[in-house]
């Protein structure tokens, strides 16, 4: 750096010069291993909007309902893959050199969520069973049961590490989850759409914003 020299040459290195470095090597590190990036994020909220979309038009305007399409549900299936390989390949970005210790506590702290997205098919199976009808087991359900018990997941998560960010993304997935149910059945897989899209547009953008600040 111009304004210090090295103690080889008998000078002192100027501690503020010194924090000025370390906060930028913090900096660069965070912006890294920064998981999920706003370039992540964004094609998450074009996937999930897509997917979500395609639903809706299949069952809108149904009446009776009786759900979606098979050729909307491939759809679906199919922006859940492009999200998933993104963040298979954004994942393997982040945690190359990790330990493998590491990465085995990554996924035991992902048993949780998938246990709770899981149990709204096993609730969804257990309602069809006792004779409920189509809009709710293949309508409000599916769309809006996953954000509110992975939402829930997940605020108790962000809650027990003090993760304030986590912790509002999570609150908000739960309220767009229960402010949808109020849509319908065949409403309630674009509202979910909709309010899914603009809540991660806004997380990329707040990502963004805090690497500027």
């Amino acid at each position: 750096m111009d304004e210090t020299t090295t103690a080889d040459e008998g000078g002192e290195f100027d501690p503020k010069a010194a924090a000025r470095l370390l906060e930028t090597t913090k900096r660069r590190a965070q912006r890294q291993f920064e998981f999920p990036s706003p370039l992540l994020t964004l094609v998450q909220a074009g996937a999930l909007l897509a997917a979500y979309g395609a639903i809706w038009l299949s069952v809108r305007g149904q009446n009776p309902y009786t759900g979606p399409s098979g050729a909307s549900l491939v759809e679906l299936y199919a922006f859940v893959a492009v999200a998933a390989v993104a963040v298979g390949v954004e994942a393997r970005r982040v945690r190359a050199g990790v330990s493998r210790r590491s990465s085995r506590h990554e996924w035991t702290r992902a048993v949780p969520f998938i246990a709770a997205f899981l149990s709204v098919y096993v609730l969804m199976g257990a309602l069809r069973y006792d004779g409920f009808s189509f809009a709710i087991v293949y309508g409000i359900l599916p769309a809006a049961g996953p954000l509110i018990v992975v939402g829930a997941a997940a605020a108790g998560y962000a809650a027990g590490r003090e993760d304030w960010q986590l912790l509002c993304f999570a609150v908000a997935l739960v309220a767009i989850g229960a402010g949808s149910a109020f849509a319908g059945a065949s409403g309630v897989w674009g509202v979910a759409g909709l309010g899914l899209c603009a809540l991660l547009v806004v997380r990329a953008m707040a990502q963004v914003w805090l690497r500027r600040a």
